[in-house]
C-alpha cells in the first residue's frame, strides 16, 4: 500500500450546575470540538506527508445571559514533498499554514470602577502564517521521528484585520497587512507509543529570521493521548509559543515580549476515521 490515511473526530462537553451550594463556586457549560487527519504517499524515492486540524472550544461561566468565551482555536495544515537519499535521509520541501476562525478578545478591568472591556487582540487571519522551505530531513521511521533543516525558508505573517494591522500587531509594520521575512527552520516530530493505550505526540516549529539571527520564533506541541476504548479517550496537551514580535498584554495590564503558554485537558468522545 502507496497510500496511507486516518483521522479522528473528538467531541468534549462539561456542564456544571450549582442551585444554593454552600461551598459556593458558579455554574458553567464547556464545550470544545477538534477534527484532524493525515494522508501520506510512500513509493520508490518518493516521500509525500499531509495533515490537517481544526479545533475549536468554548466555556460559559454562570447564568445563561453570561458570553460564551473562546478557549481553542486552530486551523493548522501542513504539507511535505521529500525525494529519498537514502530511508533516513531525504532532500525536503515542506508548506505549513496556521490561523484562526474567530475573534479572540482580552477582558480588561477599567481603571477606576468596576466595569470591563473587551478589546480585540486577534481575528482570522490576523494573525496567519504560511512557511515554506527546503532542507534536509532526516527520519528514524521504527523510532517514530524526523527532523528538517532547512536554510532555505520563507515566513509569511497576514493581518487582514483592519483595527489590528493598522496599529501593527504581530510584527507587520503599521498598516500593512503582510509581513514577509528569509530565515533558517528546524521542524519535526515524535511520535510514539510510550506504554499500553499511551501515545506520546509532539511537534516543534523553530525560525530565525537572517536578519535577526540568532532571534529565533519557538512553537513547541506535545501531547499524550490516553486511550480507554475505540470511543472514549483523553487527551492532555500543551503548547509554548515565543515570538519575539508579539507583545502580549498580560494579566497585570503590562506590555511587553513574554511566552505564551496553553495546556489543554479533554476527556470525551472520539471517533476514528
Amino acid at each position: 500500500m502507496y497510500w496511507k490515511d486516518g483521522g479522528r473526530f473528538n467531541l468534549n462537553i462539561q456542564q456544571v450546575g450549582l442551585t444554593n451550594w454552600a461551598a459556593g463556586g458558579e455554574s458553567s457549560v464547556a464545550i470544545g470540538a477538534a477534527v484532524e487527519g493525515f494522508v501520506n504517499y510512500e513509493k520508490d524515492d518518493v516521500v509525500w506527508e499531509n495533515k490537517g486540524r481544526i479545533a475549536y472550544g468554548v466555556i460559559r461561566n454562570g447564568g445563561g445571559g453570561n458570553r460564551f468565551e473562546k478557549t481553542n482555536d486552530v486551523v493548522d495544515f501542513s504539507s511535505k514533498y521529500s525525494q529519498k537519499f537514502s530511508e533516513k535521509v531525504l532532500l525536503t520541501s515542506a508548506v505549513n499554514f496556521r490561523t484562526q476562525m474567530d475573534n479572540g478578545v482580552k477582558i480588561e478591568n477599567i481603571a477606576g470602577t468596576s466595569d470591563t472591556r473587551r478589546i480585540l487582540i486577534s481575528d482570522f487571519m490576523s494573525p496567519g502564517y504560511l512557511q515554506a522551505s527546503l532542507g534536509l530531513t532526516y527520519r528514524e521511521t521504527k523510532k517514530g521521528y524526523s527532523v528538517t533543516l532547512a536554510p532555505f525558508t520563507g515566513r509569511f505573517t497576514f493581518v487582514l484585520n483592519d483595527s489590528l494591522s493598522n496599529v501593527g500587531s504581530f510584527g507587520v509594520e503599521a498598516g500593512e497587512t503582510i509581513r514577509s521575512e528569509a530565515g533558517i527552520s528546524l521542524t519535526g516530530g515524535v511520535q510514539r507509543d510510550v506504554m499500553e493505550n499511551v501515545k506520546l505526540q509532539m511537534n516543534f516549529n523553530l525560525f530565525s529570521n537572517y536578519d535577526k539571527f540568532p532571534n529565533t520564533v519557538v512553537n513547541v506541541e506535545a501531547g499524550l493521548n490516553l486511550k480507554v476504548n475505540d470511543y472514549i479517550q483523553s487527551n492532555i496537551s500543551s503548547q509554548i509559543i515565543y515570538d519575539d514580535d508579539v507583545i502580549i498584554t498580560r494579566s497585570d495590564g503590562s506590555r511587553g515580549r513574554d511566552l505564551q503558554i496553553k495546556n489543554v485537558i479533554n476527556v470525551g468522545f472520539t471517533l476514528g476515521f
